[in-house]
């Protein structure tokens, strides 16, 4: 993957495959005050990061296409914003290889609106975002 754009946005990226879940993602984050855009795959979601520059980015690991830890790591070669995995995922090693992958936090599923909100204003906070 080449080198993508290094300016931030107000916009996140939601790479998830599950329809419901990616509305409810999209509902959240927006209510966390940024616009959204999602993909359904893991190629998608490589080619909108490749040339935009997102505020935030999630993942989901079980991906149709490509797993979400290799997508995390492929982010990372060129973004540097924050990076959260949400998945049905919830061992600890599932998380501690998220982690290793480059994302910043490891959200399960199922989540609480609310409660997933609070944490992604706390994390663009801290990476300047908002």
């Amino acid at each position: 993957m080449t080198a993508g754009p290094t300016v931030q946005s107000e916009t996140a990226l939601i790479i998830e495959d599950d329809d419901d879940i990616r509305r409810l993602l999209e509902m959240t984050i927006g209510q966390a005050g940024l616009a959204v855009e999602s993909a359904s795959t893991g190629q998608e979601g490589l080619d909108h990061a490749q040339h935009k520059a997102y505020s935030m980015i999630t993942v989901d690991i079980g991906l149709p296409d490509i797993n979400g830890l290799e997508i995390v790591h492929t982010l990372r070669e060129h973004y540097t914003g924050p990076v959260v995995i949400i998945s049905a995922r919830s061992s600890d090693a599932d998380r501690s290889a998220g982690l290793a992958a480059g994302a910043d936090l490891f959200l399960t599923k199922p989540f609480r609106p609310r409660e997933l909100r609070q944490q992604f204003a706390s994390l663009l906070q801290d990476a300047g975002v908002r």
